[in-house]
């Protein structure tokens, strides 16, 4: 079951369009935040971000998650 905790993190990163500028506006390290993308992606089997460069941008389905 996903947490609120991980929308947190996933909200976070969708606004920020890093996953460097998330990690340190929530205070956790950025390898943290990437499994926290990696485990909803996973728990969803979708793909919620691509990444284009330095920035990174919700998918169809993470518009939806």
């Amino acid at each position: 079951m996903v947490n609120l905790e991980l929308y947190r993190v996933f909200y976070t990163v969708a606004k920020c369009g890093s996953l460097t500028k998330a990690a340190e506006e929530l205070y956790i390290s950025q390898p943290a935040v990437s499994q926290h993308i990696q485990y909803i992606e996973d728990y969803y089997q979708v793909q919620a971000f691509r990444f284009q460069g330095k920035r990174i941008f919700l998918t169809e389905a993470g518009i939806l998650l």
